[in-house]
């Protein structure tokens, strides 16, 4: 355990409840199935009745609950903290949590890139002093707050992710977070069920200066197509912008990038118009990009941009958003190979093209792949949802946007990602299946030795249990 995070005084100074004895926690859980020992436990009533899970928090050694009443099933003697609304309960942690550290507070948002720029910026601060930052993707009203009552007291920097799957969320969010520095890392169709149009998705990503003070500074991709309006939108908050990108006008430019041996060689322009030169371990443009937004907040924040620069080589992508699996199995009586992309986690056009374009620049870990002639890279590409009423075309619209010449098959899951599957050339098809329990079914009759095989789908898709097939294929090497 680390040091104690909350203690009964301060946890009821900050909800206005009520102790039924003494306590101290040294975490913050509202889930029983994550629950470390020592945590405090909030029984939070969302799509379940956290009430109902209290009894199994103690059991499960947490240090305290907070209820809005006595379960039936408790015994009355547990260290409880009573309150209002248990919810209510969560934001005033955040709140009292967010007064008194006296750290960085970075929030970030974005279509894409959310998450593996939050962990790459998460890896370089670890270097410079201590960090707190969101698990997974907790990103949403729940998630947000929940990662401020986490954050430690004496926690040198705070990363926070904050999402959005409809409108009027990020503000909110960021009011909670007040940021020192903000990131927009991309803005694109992903969110088109709940929006009229790009911009008005990137109006809601420019919420995330709510939070911020005036002249604090929003990090800000300049290649994405809405940039005009983003940047209107950011400046009528009394912040500075910071750009970044391949386009010409950023403040940080990326001049060249170059995938070799499966990592990403990059060079980039300061504002003071000096190179400098930088590597992410993982193949991908995408990732430099992220990588370039990155060393912005570095600099934003005053720290040595070589510190940062050297820092990315610690960075890898995490399970469904690139991470780079071999294994190695049996078949006809000898040891063969294939090596799976985990982009599992979710999809929209821009990603999917981000995704391909690192599959068809992928080279084997054993060059002989390539001399004899029987690599191949496959893709298994899912449908991308949240499109709204331009789902169907924007799936349609990929066969245009994509360069296929190193791609040697493409299997298809879902109704959508039909419309993309019809226009293939026929020397690219794979299968075409409804649903994932199908392309389950012939699975290991479509891998062979030597595949490198790339899986792409927003997450309820689900092709995240055939990465789990694939690995059960053989051992993980």
């Amino acid at each position: 355990m680390s040091g104690i995070l909350w203690d009964s005084n301060d946890a009821a100074y900050a909800t206005g409840g009520k102790n039924t004895c003494d306590w101290v926690a040294y975490g913050v859980s509202i889930d029983t199935r994550t629950l470390n020992q020592g945590d405090i436990f909030l029984a939070i009533t969302d799509n379940r009745n956290g009430h109902d899970f209290v009894a199994e928090a103690f059991k499960k050694g947490a240090s305290a609950a907070v209820v809005s009443y006595v379960p039936e099933s408790l015994n009355s003697s547990k260290p409880l903290l009573i309150v209002e609304d248990v919810y209510l309960a969560l934001k005033a942690l955040a709140v009292f949590a967010r007064n008194r550290c006296k750290g960085q507070f970075i929030a970030i948002t974005g279509s894409v890139g959310k998450t593996s720029s939050k962990d790459m910026l998460a890896v370089i601060l670890s270097n410079l002093g201590k960090v707190s930052k969101a698990e997974k993707s907790f990103n949403n009203h729940l998630g947000v707050p929940l990662t401020l009552a986490r954050t430690a007291p004496d926690s040198d920097f705070a990363i926070i992710e904050i999402g959005m799957s409809g409108k009027e969320e990020i503000g909110p969010l960021s009011a909670l977070v007040r940021p020192h520095i903000a990131l927009i890392t991309d803005v694109s169709e992903a969110h088109l069920a709940s929006f009229k149009d790009v911009k008005e998705i990137a109006k809601e990503k420019s919420d995330i200066c709510v939070g911020l003070s005036d002249n604090s500074y929003c990090v800000v991709s300049r290649d994405t197509s809405s940039y005009s309006d983003l940047s209107a939108y950011i400046k009528k908050f009394g912040v500075r912008i910071i750009s970044f990108g391949e386009n010409k006008l950023s403040s940080y430019k990326l001049v060249k990038t170059v995938i070799k041996n499966n990592k990403t060689c990059s060079t980039a322009v300061l504002p003071t118009g000096s190179e400098f030169f930088f590597k992410v371990n993982t193949p991908g443009t995408h990732h430099a990009k992220n990588a370039l937004g990155i060393i912005c907040i570095v600099e934003v924040l005053g720290m040595d941009i070589t510190k940062g620069i050297f820092g990315l080589s610690d960075w890898s992508p995490s399970t469904g958003r690139g991470l780079i699996t071999n294994v190695k199995f049996y078949r006809q009586y000898s040891i063969q190979n294939f090596t799976i992309i985990d982009e599992t986690y979710n999809a929209n056009p821009n990603s999917v093209i981000a995704a391909m374009n690192v599959l068809a620049n992928f080279t084997p870990v054993n060059d002989d792949m390539n001399k004899n002639g029987r690599l191949r890279r496959i893709a298994i590409l899912g449908d991308m949802l949240e499109l709204g009423s331009e789902t169907n075309t924007k799936h349609a619209e990929l066969i245009d946007k994509l360069d296929l010449t190193a791609i040697d098959v493409i299997h298809c899951v879902g109704n959508r990602m039909n419309f993309f599957y019809d226009k293939l050339p026929n020397n690219k098809k794979g299968k075409w299946v409804e649903t994932v329990k199908e392309l389950s079914r012939s699975l290991s009759y479509l891998v062979r030795d030597q595949d490198i095989i790339m899986l792409k789908a927003s997450n309820t898709v689900g092709l995240n249990s055939l990465i789990k097939e694939l690995k059960s294929m053989g051992t993980i090497c």
